[in-house]
């Protein structure tokens, strides 16, 4: 594939939902672009706006929080698998609305809870607590939910 070729798929790409430079960089590598090709299409998509890295960090924690209730802890580990840069993950992670964040961790551990078997109280919450903080969210926060909630049987 040219670096023509490569850019107008990039373009067309990038147009319908919003990417990161390493996953466009690898969807261009799978259709066999080569490696300086590429690093060219990425210079030219950021200088055009096709790509932001910052808007791509917004969107993406936003998302993960709203639809996939994630924790920040997953969500900054996926930012950083993405390889955004650690100024604008950090800068994304902080516009989390604590409110809806909130709201998202108190549904995760109710439906956790009520999924979660234990012998005693202390095993289920521990399990559920366990299960809760792989979703990314962190220990302090989880444990403290446990224990203010009114949890369902």
């Amino acid at each position: 594939m040219t670096e023509s070729e490569g850019k107008t798929l990039a373009e067309r790409y990038c147009s319908g939902a919003e990417h990161c430079c390493q996953e466009v960089g690898a969807m261009l590598e799978r259709h066999g672009v080569e490696k300086p090709d590429i690093e060219r299409i990425l210079k030219h998509l950021v200088k055009e706006g096709y790509v932001d890295e910052s808007r791509y960090a917004a969107a993406f924690v936003h998302d993960k929080v709203r639809f996939a209730k994630w924790g920040r802890v997953k969500i900054a580990q996926a930012l950083w698998q993405k390889r955004i840069p650690s100024g604008v993950a950090d800068e994304a992670l902080s516009r989390i609305d604590e409110d809806e964040y909130m709201t998202a961790l108190k549904d995760v551990v109710a439906s956790r809870y009520r999924q979660t078997k234990g012998a005693t109280e202390y095993e289920r919450k521990m399990k559920t607590m366990k299960s809760v903080c792989s979703r990314g969210y962190e220990p302090a926060l989880v444990r403290k939910v446990l224990d203010l909630s009114d949890l369902p049987e």
